[in-house]
């Protein structure tokens, strides 16, 4: 993914739990990071490779209520600007996402457990 500051990128994602997974010498600019079996690779972005973020979303599934909150008090403690969006259908699901733009602009969700 090209972005304007793939440290800024990478910061940001390492509040949300991912790992430096790779970074050196033999590909400047570039760097990756890691959360699970996800792998997204960050390179700066260069009048060849322009730097893409409308209408680009990820989408991570958090796996329990306690990691959802965790997400949300992340966003409150470092002053991200978020969603929090719930969806519900009477008694058969309560689902919240965490909506949170990058420093690349791209929209990140979280999205939770059935809380029912």
């Amino acid at each position: 993914m090209y972005v304007p500051d793939q440290y800024a990128e990478r910061e940001f994602y390492e509040r949300f739990g991912f790992e430096r997974h790779y970074e050196g010498d033999e590909f400047p600019g570039f760097l990756a990071i890691r959360n699970g079996d996800a792998i997204i690779g960050l390179q700066r972005g260069t009048s060849e490779h322009p730097v893409y973020a409308e209408g680009l979303r990820w989408q991570f599934e958090v796996a329990t209520i306690k990691e959802i909150d965790e997400v949300i008090a992340t966003c409150t403690t470092d002053n991200l600007d978020h969603e929090v969006h719930v969806e519900e259908d009477g008694v058969r699901f309560r689902t919240r996402c965490v909506i949170v733009r990058s420093p690349a602009g791209v929209a990140v969700w979280f999205e939770g457990p059935n809380e029912l």
